[in-house]
């Protein structure tokens, strides 16, 4: 019998010493089910740990001729170069695109826009071409026909525009061609509703300490001169990105 009252007593009191542990568990706020994590636990998800990936440089081709190219110059010397260096300094995430072929006529950049527009996978296009056409006798309406082709293929391709004016220079008084050449630009810019920048070189088309010895052909200092005003416009286009 009194073996019979130990085991008793030795069953009661490892229930009370369950029951115990049980009410400690629940005043410390844990269930028989699992623990919650704490937040220090949880690992972050792997977008908040891993680098971010920059968004590309906004890429602009500027196609043109001798004066795109950088005739008689170095090519950190070029126009583009110089702009891209503008753009860059203000902070600007871009990348300027040299398509520039000296001698090249408007017919010459619309036959190689593929390869030197279109193979660039650009966001903007700015088009400086048509002085050569001038210089060789091209008739202006085909002249104007074949901008108006490259404007069509770019916006075809969803870029930007920004179709730059050359001025004719002429040493006949009111010389009918180049009166003709000069109407171009602004009507193309109406027609197809693009931006047009006006007389990329008249800042210093008369000014020879900028210029080369055939006074056609900006120096270094030169394309300086007018590649200020050119970033500025262009900083507006990429304001809006």
């Amino acid at each position: 019998m009194r073996a019979r009252y130990d085991s008793l007593a030795v069953v009661l009191a490892m229930s009370l010493t369950l029951v115990s542990a049980c009410n400690s568990a629940t005043d410390a706020g844990i269930t028989d089910e699992a623990r919650a994590p704490d937040a220090s636990e949880i690992a972050a998800p792997a977008s908040e740990t891993e680098t971010p990936i920059k968004a590309a440089p906004f890429r602009i081709v500027m196609l043109g001729d001798s004066l795109t190219a950088g005739f008689g110059l170095s090519q950190a010397d070029a126009l583009p170069e110089q702009v891209e260096r503008l753009l860059i300094a203000d902070g600007a995430r871009v990348e300027l695109v040299n398509a520039g072929v000296s001698g090249d006529t408007s017919a010459g950049g619309l036959a190689r826009y593929d390869w030197s527009v279109a193979s660039a996978d650009p966001d903007m296009l700015v088009l400086a071409l048509g002085a050569n056409d001038y210089l060789s006798g091209m008739d202006p309406a085909q002249t104007k026909a074949n901008l108006s082709a490259i404007v069509e293929r770019a916006a075809a391709d969803d870029l930007e525009i920004l179709l730059v004016s050359l001025s004719a220079r002429s040493s006949a008084q009111n010389d009918p061609r180049a009166a003709a050449f000069a109407d171009i630009y602004p009507e193309l810019a109406e027609t197809y509703g693009v931006r047009l920048y006006e007389g990329l070189v008249d800042p210093i088309f008369d000014q020879p300490d900028y210029l080369m010895a055939d006074g056609l052909h900006p120096t270094a200092e030169g394309i300086g001169v007018i590649a200020h005003p050119l970033a500025e416009t262009l900083s507006e286009f990429l304001a809006d990105e």
